[in-house]
């Protein structure tokens, strides 16, 4: 039997939210799973044979332990900061429990992607859809107003998830905790409330954005446009260097064109919808 599955993208902190906000994006990574003598790959019309320490073996081995064939196609931009690997982890889980018929659903490729990424923000939006706040024991979905759109800015450059957390500092200061947390309740009541003034508080974290800002120039050149295009918010999305921006339907064309006129041909501008369906 085949099993296919489909996750979407997703943008992780959301400012001041590291490692516990994130939102379900309108790109998806699908895949197909086949019960096969081997564990193999298929994509971009090209086979190979995963090793064991891959990410989709890895996905495969903890849901049901025996070897598949996986096709994939994924049109999530690769280390950019938009859960490209939580929503392959998630959509290959699911696949491939569908192609044995095993138990477990939502809740089981939620547990994996956790794992395998080793923070909840990105696989609880990728798994669930919306926007989430999740932690080690629960995940809680929020209230995103409708009158709030989304443009994301997508440099050409890559930026690994694992090369930007090694920029974080071990230590936060207490004066920097409480600014943080001032930012925090001021992203999550203006995200409710649709409210420009109270998201306009919520930018400039100093917890992951400032130390990662030297790796990436050009987001902190995006942010700074969309500001002055008049975004609520604009963000580092996850680890970069992709970067995310809240309008309004006012505001959205002139934020569009201040991001692409930063990236020109370097990189790319979507407006995309937040997704509500996650994993399916």
């Amino acid at each position: 039997m085949i099993g296919e599955a489909s996750a979407p993208a997703s943008s992780g902190n959301l400012g001041p939210g590291f490692d516990t906000l994130a939102l379900a994006l309108s790109l998806r990574c699908t895949a197909t799973a086949e019960p096969s003598d081997a564990m193999t790959l298929t994509e971009r019309a090209s086979t190979t044979r995963l090793d064991p320490t891959d990410m989709i073996y890895r996905a495969v081995e903890m849901s049901i332990g025996e070897p598949v064939h996986v096709t994939l196609h994924n049109e999530i931009p690769r280390a950019r900061g938009l859960g490209s690997s939580s929503a392959v982890a998630a959509s290959v889980a699911g696949a491939a429990m569908k192609a044995v018929s095993a138990d477990g659903g939502r809740e089981r490729v939620y547990e994996i992607v956790t794992e395998l990424e080793g923070h909840p923000d990105n696989a609880a939006a990728t798994v669930y859809g919306g926007l989430v706040a999740a932690s080690a024991t629960g995940v809680k979905q929020l209230q995103l107003h409708e009158s709030l759109l989304v443009v994301v800015g997508i440099p050409n450059a890559n930026l690994k998830t694992v090369v930007a957390r090694q920029s974080l500092p071990e230590t936060v200061q207490l004066d920097v905790v409480a600014r943080t947390l001032a930012r925090l309740t001021f992203l999550l009541s203006g995200l409710a409330e649709g409210d420009v003034e109270s998201l306009g508080q919520a930018g400039g974290d100093e917890v992951h954005e400032a130390p990662r800002a030297p790796l990436s120039p050009v987001t902190g050149e995006l942010i700074d446009a969309a500001r002055r295009a008049g975004a609520a918010h604009a963000c580092w999305s996850g680890a970069g260097p992709t970067v995310l921006a809240f309008t309004t339907s006012a505001t959205r064309g002139r934020v569009i064109g201040a991001m692409g006129g930063v990236l020109g041909t370097s990189g790319e501008v979507l407006a995309l919808n937040p997704d509500y369906d996650g994993l399916i």
